[in-house]
């Protein structure tokens, strides 16, 4: 069977971290669902970036050994990442030293993998004295990997050493990765994001091109279904697809960077190991329905219906599938005149919705609820907008049939409209993003459309 060798996750997002607990949670469950490796290195954490000189203090590492020792418990691998590239000076021994001591401190403690990583900063040499010794920013982190890399080698017992490099994705390989697969020790593992910072796809074709640069297998780290930059709106629950069957043959593993909401991300996790287990086999809606069923079998249907809702991400750059189809079928009965029929579509749809809301608040457990209270509560405005856009084509429906409707219709029209425009109003103002765009388009383009019929019949 072709499984990854490494199947991991890395705490690697910008924003707010995961607590303590949510971290001990997330190890356990990876245990039960086949990775092997947690990596730490959440972007907000001072110590692991901007101050990145200074040490621990005895509370975190407190906190850090309590992991390991969960890790240990369920054959997880728990590695310690720093990331330093925005201040370090690559020839300068003091900043190696205490970069050493640094992942040393956290090798007694048990950790036996190494992370370093030096993405998202400037993509040139920054100090006057790296310039001076240094061609270019590959040479320097070549040379300053390879020298953290021996002196470590050294203490650590079986040690794994990972680099996350500046350039970590492509569709081209450039003087930097090839400079980096020239010089860096055959024994340090590499990071790659494939075509894309978050890609939509991951094939065989892009490891292989990287592969031939690193003058090895590189470790993809996939940014799904991280939610941070500009996708802090979405909750990406929806499918995993685009990764190639065969990834597993041409790579030497592949780590997850998971979404802000811990709990969450948890039946991604699982659909995604879905994959790692058996990629060759791995089916997308398959995999959906079993994590849900498996996971949440109580409300099952009514998350699968939820995460369909939620299915915009970059492995779905557009409208969600549930969105298109239902406008694809408003738009057929409105070509043919059936403005009855689409106010039944949407309001059966509404109903559902609003049903499977009911039940998921019902009977949802309190970590996932605090994760996607926000998404769950536009969810259920999405039902009650179709409801409303339903009402209102049932009323303007009459200014086809009646050229002299009662003033009792006409009120009903405006009555219908400007419920309409309380359900948009109330979407406009939520921090969270689902369905995609063309349902409330399509509920923005009803509100006009009303509001100009009714002059023909109000003057």
């Amino acid at each position: 069977m072709n499984r990854f060798k490494v199947r991991g996750v890395v705490e690697g997002f910008y924003g707010k971290p995961w607590t303590w607990q949510e971290r001990r949670d997330i190890i356990q469950f990876m245990g039960k669902n086949g990775y092997t490796l947690y990596i730490y290195a959440p972007k907000a954490d001072h110590l692991h970036r901007d101050n990145w000189r200074q040490m621990y203090d005895h509370s975190f590492e407190e906190n850090f050994q309590s992991l390991i020792e969960t890790g240990k418990t369920v054959s997880v691998d728990v590695s310690m990442a720093i990331s330093p590239g925005l201040s370090l000076v690559h020839s300068d021994e003091c900043d190696l030293n205490i970069l050493k001591q640094k992942y040393l401190k956290f090798a007694e403690m048990g950790v036996h993998t190494i992370s370093l990583f030096l993405d998202d900063i400037p993509q040139e040499l920054i100090h006057q004295r790296d310039k001076q010794i240094y061609q270019s920013l590959a040479d320097a982190q070549a040379d300053f990997a390879n020298r953290l890399y021996l002196s470590l080698a050294n203490e650590i017992k079986n040690m794994q050493f990972i680099l996350c490099p500046t350039i970590y994705h492509g569709t081209t390989i450039s003087q930097y990765h090839q400079t980096l697969g020239d010089k860096l020790h055959k024994d340090i593992q590499i990071m790659w994001t494939g075509p894309q910072v978050c890609s939509e796809k991951l094939t065989v074709e892009n490891a292989q091109m990287v592969a031939k640069a690193f003058n090895r297998k590189p470790l993809f780290w996939d940014n799904f279904p991280v939610n941070d930059s500009v996708m802090v709106p979405e909750l990406h629950i929806g499918r995993f697809s685009g990764r190639d069957g065969d990834l597993g043959t041409v790579c030497e593993g592949f780590i997850v960077n998971p979404m802000n909401q811990a709990y969450a991300s948890m039946s991604v996790l699982k659909n995604i190991s879905f994959y790692l287990n058996d990629p060759q086999h791995y089916n997308p809606d398959e995999a959906l329905i079993q994590s849900f069923t498996q996971m949440y079998p109580q409300i099952a249907s009514e998350m699968i219906i939820f995460s369909k809702a939620c299915d915009t991400s970059p492995l779905n750059p557009g409208d969600p599938e549930i969105t298109v189809h239902l406008l694809e079928q408003l738009e057929h009965l409105r070509k043919k005149g059936k403005l009855k029929q689409m106010s039944t579509l949407l309001n059966e749809t509404g109903e559902r919705i609003c049903s499977a809301y009911d039940t998921i608040v019902e009977k949802i457990n309190q970590n996932l609820m605090a994760d996607i209270e926000p998404w769950l509560n536009e969810f259920h405005y999405y039902g009650r907008l179709m409801n409303k856009m339903a009402i209102a084509l049932e009323h303007i429906e009459v200014v086809y049939r009646d050229e002299h409707p009662p003033v009792e219709t006409i009120d009903a029209i405006h009555e219908a409209n400007t419920q309409l425009e309380t359900a948009l109003k109330k979407l406009a103002c939520l921090k969270t993003r689902i369905f995609g765009k063309g349902l409330r388009d399509y509920a923005l383009e009803l509100s006009i459309t009303c509001k100009g019929l009714v002059k023909l019949v109000d003057w």
